[in-house]
């Protein structure tokens, strides 16, 4: 029987449902047109303890064990599109929309009630599996300063994940990075609580309004000193509050998440899995979430076998069902229903969680139309309308650091163009990029054929055979492009911020999640640091367009590099996005959603600290990044003028703010315009300046246009020194910025 005929006799079985014993007129729950609290109210009086504790369990299989060893009765499974690869199963739409249809029939089969698996996955920069269409990576997409961009990314990346079936995904990531050590931090939409809140809800509302459960994740502050992934958070709960907890509260009560997914790390010596303050007085009691919270994978043995606050996994299980958790990620724990028998869960607590689980899976449709058209899920996913968004995506990233007039590349003046560096003929897409071993769509476009393409019949484009030295090649052309890569991932985090001359990974699917690890990697060894400063010995241009997600040193050469282009991880289209800006195709137009500190020594440094009692700077330095917060270059020049903020905002309502932004050059291009604000005087020590809003437009060359931003109210509020959240009625200087450090003209502003 073939995966089309199981899918066929899916539909028929749901028909003789409704003709069976378990389908008669007394299941209430099988009627579509009853509210949904009374379909899980009949459904939950229904099941046995058993049951229940079947759809409070996952599972996660790879390719060549999912049909040996799947256990069907399991309400959640990590879905199996993501894993084709390893069979050589072809990984097109239609085939993982069939396979997934499969999976959903067996499981349906398997349980007396009919009850539908919900499958899961990863959706961090495009749905994660197989030929899914690839965007730029979360740091870059917030380099776009555009939420509304991303809300349309996240869109279509909703669209592919329900064409297949997938209907809960384990992102956004709003883990605010301020230690660029941390290995995740190109997930994240960098060190701005602002940023994390917008960028954040963007995605949240664009999955949650599609039809897809989003799981913002790591619930809460994901690494810990030394930029360690997951080390025990050293934060005050003043900081958690101001900072770290805030875009989760937003992505929950403002973008309408149904789930959210507890960190490995432990919180004021509480393991995230198991905190109660977290999961219970605070997400479902003060923010009134309504959806489920689930572990990270493995995230409840760890509270046993790493934390060593339980006895064994029956324990850690116990723990984090009692103190909040729903869903264990992904279960190995088979003693669920005789912990609860044996009294070390509470049945009424069982029975919550599965009222969550099952809520959702109603809300979903799953019980009313469980299987997906495999034929309209090819048509849909990868489609030239997809395709495209993730080329505009590519393009608003690029963020332009340094420019000495080289850059765009002149017709006529540039005739050939040397290509070095590990990062010039690869997809350098970053990590969560795919399915299991990597991004394998196809009509990527790496940065060297970018290139070629666009500057096919009017310069010669060179790539440097791999392990050469910089010269011949170098002296016969007229400007040099590097293409330099580090390694930063899920498992590794950084201890130097130099560009590497240790193994760089040199395969089109790089990636390195650490359940989607182990993909095929061919090694060289490169000592990037002397080959940049070998081309530019040269004397020839060089022109330095960097591959990353957090903070690299460019300290020691970046002085003689004539232009320094932060192309971040571009997604599948990137290589003719960085080509359209070398050749001035595209004027950059993005804004550092990080500081960029001179060198490790500096590291964490964010814009928002609060006053220090002595001083801000080095011996070596003033302690200012390289490149502050917001920070990006353009072809042309902008002017602001006419200035308008009002004297006094009332109780409640947003602070508008709107000017004239001119552009002053002779080339179309894009502004952020930045609103920064500080309180003047406060009951406890505020952030010397805050981000408060932003909007990113595009002015044709003498073009002026009016902007007007919306400061909330919300932005002018703190935790006082009783904790308590609220407006301290007072003076607030407001001001616009170029950037973090480049103030344009303010006022100040009194708040009742």
């Amino acid at each position: 029987m073939t995966i089309n005929r199981h899918f066929a006799l899916g539909i028929v079985l749901i028909a003789v449902t409704a003709c069976t014993p378990q389908g008669n007129q007394e299941n209430k729950y099988q009627d579509p047109n009853l509210p949904v609290e009374k379909r899980v109210d009949d459904l939950l009086g229904k099941m046995t303890l058993e049951e229940k504790a079947e759809q409070a369990s996952a599972q996660l299989l790879f390719y060549k064990d999912f049909f040996q060893k799947r256990d069907y009765k399991k309400g959640h499974i990590r879905n199996i599109g993501h894993f084709l690869w390893e069979g050589n199963v072809p990984n097109d739409a239609k085939s993982v929309a069939e396979h997934i249809n499969e999976d959903t029939r067996r499981s349906i089969e398997a349980n007396r009630w009919g009850i539908p698996v919900l499958q899961h996955g990863e959706a961090l920069h495009g749905a994660q599996w197989g030929n899914a269409t690839c965007f730029p990576q979360s740091i870059a997409m917030a380099a776009t300063f555009d939420d509304s961009l991303y809300y349309q990314e996240g869109l279509v990346v909703a669209k592919e994940l329900r064409a297949v079936g997938v209907r809960q995904v384990y992102a956004p990531v709003v883990n605010i990075t301020r230690d660029q050590r941390w290995g995740r931090g190109q997930e994240s939409y960098g060190e701005d609580v602002l940023m994390n809140c917008r960028f954040g809800v963007a995605y949240v509302k664009a999955l949650e309004g599609s039809g897809i459960v989003a799981t913002p994740k790591h619930f809460v502050d994901n690494y810990g000193e030394g930029g360690h992934d997951s080390y025990a958070s050293p934060m005050s709960w003043r900081v958690l509050r101001e900072v770290y907890l805030e875009p989760f509260r937003a992505c929950i009560q403002e973008g309408g998440a149904r789930s959210v997914m507890a960190a490995y790390n432990s919180v004021d010596g509480i393991p995230c899995s198991s905190n109660r303050q977290l999961l219970m007085d605070i997400l479902r009691k003060e923010w009134n979430f309504q959806g489920y919270v689930v572990s990270d994978y493995g995230g409840v043995e760890i509270v046993a076998n790493q934390h060593r606050m339980a006895q064994d996994e029956d324990d850690a299980t116990a723990q984090c069902l009692t103190n909040g958790l729903d869903l264990q990620l992904a279960s190995t724990n088979k003693n669920l229903a005789q912990l609860v028998r044996d009294g070390k869960i509470s049945e009424k607590t069982l029975d919550e969680t599965v009222r969550r689980i099952l809520r959702i899976k109603f809300q979903l449709g799953l019980f009313d139309e469980p299987y997906v058209d495999p034929e309209k899920a090819l048509q849909t996913v990868r489609c030239t309308e997809h395709r495209q968004l993730a080329e505009e995506c590519a393009r608003k990233t690029m963020t332009l650091l340094k420019n000495n007039g080289i850059l765009p590349l002149r017709e006529g003046q540039i005739k050939k163009i040397g290509i070095y560096g590990p990062a010039a003929n690869t997809l350098n897409v970053g990590d969560y990029s795919g399915g299991r071993g990597g991004w394998r769509g196809e009509g990527g476009v790496t940065p060297y054929e970018g290139l070629q393409k666009a500057l096919e019949g009017k310069a010669q484009v060179v790539l440097a055979p791999a392990g050469q030295n910089v010269n011949p090649l170098a002296s016969t052309c007229d400007a040099l492009v590097f293409f330099p890569s580090i390694t930063e991932e899920e498992g590794s985090d950084r201890s130097s911020f130099r560009l590497p001359s240790a193994n760089m990974k040199q395969n089109r699917e790089q990636t390195g999640a650490l359940i989607i690890a182990d993909q095929q990697e061919t090694k060289i060894r490169i000592d990037q640091e002397r080959m940049v400063r070998d081309l530019i010995a040269t004397g020839k241009p060089v022109i330095v367009v960097l591959h990353n997600g957090a903070v690299v040193d460019i300290s020691e050469w970046v002085d003689g590099a004539a232009a320094v282009l932060e192309a971040w991880y571009p997604g599948e289209q990137g290589g003719t996005a960085i080509a359209d800006v070398l050749t001035g195709r595209y004027n950059p137009g993005g804004r550092l959603p990080m500081s960029w500190v001179r060198n490790i020594g500096q590291n964490p440094t964010y814009y928002s600290i609060k006053p220090s009692g002595r001083g801000y700077g080095y011996v070596e330095n003033d302690g200012k990044p390289l490149y502050p917060f917001g920070y990006g270059l353009s072809y042309t020049t902008f002017e602001y003028s006419d200035l308008e903020i009002p004297e006094t905002l009332e109780k409640d309502k947003a602070l508008s703010v709107s000017v004239s932004v001119t552009n002053t050059g002779e080339r179309s291009g894009d502004e952020v315009v930045q609103v920064y604000i500080h309180d003047e005087l406060a009951s406890v020590a505020r952030p010397m300046k805050q981000l408060a809003a932003f909007k990113r437009v595009s002015l044709a060359a003498g073009e002026t246009k009016r902007v007007e931003l919306d400061v909330p109210y919300r932005s002018f509020a703190m935790w006082d020194k009783d904790m308590n959240f609220r407006v301290e009625e007072g003076n607030f200087d407001v001001w616009l910025g170029k950037n973090a450090e480049e103030r344009i003209d303010g006022k100040m502003v009194y708040v009742k």
